[in-house]
């Protein structure tokens, strides 16, 4: 089974595959902070609360 981080904002389809689940985060951060302008500090913190999405059908 794989596992990755969807992007919590409405209608993007970024998502990152997690190996690491720090190392998820941190880009998940920086794709909140570059595509959707979000302040590093408030990126961060949604990249940190989301749950990995799992499953036989994740990918």
């Amino acid at each position: 089974m794989s596992a990755y981080l969807r992007c919590p904002a409405p209608s993007c389809q970024h998502h990152v595959y997690v190996t690491a689940s720090r190392a998820a985060a941190d880009d998940m951060t920086d794709h909140i902070v570059a595509k959707h302008g979000f302040p590093e500090v408030s990126a961060s913190h949604q990249a940190q609360m989301l749950l990995p999405i799992t499953g036989p059908r994740a990918a």
